[in-house]
């Protein structure tokens, strides 16, 4: 690397201190408006977590209780939770296309 000629070979600590002291501050602390998003962030990957957990179970009983969700129902009720069945698991299949579940 090329010296830069303006740059002096030597400095005493005293113009560093000097030089320090009169250097502008960096603002490093976080904005408001970053800790919001922060926790919306937080908090929607929450609510996602959450409604995953919850629609895995609901597929899980759709699927191994057929007893508790076809007795006194009719078939406009069974074609309803088959429809809501087939939309959970695009659902689902969509949340993981997006790798959301992996962050």
């Amino acid at each position: 690397m090329k010296n830069n000629p303006s740059s002096p070979n030597s400095i005493s600590h005293k113009e560093l201190n000097s030089l320090l002291n009169k250097a502008k501050k960096e603002n490093t602390s976080i904005s408001p408006s970053e800790i919001i998003s922060s926790n919306k962030n937080q908090e929607f990957c929450d609510l996602i977590s959450s409604w995953s957990e919850t629609s895995r179970k609901i597929l899980l009983m759709l699927n191994e209780n057929e007893e508790l969700v076809t007795k006194d129902r009719s078939s406009k009720s069974l074609m309803a939770f088959g429809a809501m069945g087939a939309h959970i698991n695009l659902a689902l299949q969509a949340l993981k296309a997006t790798d959301f579940d992996k962050a």
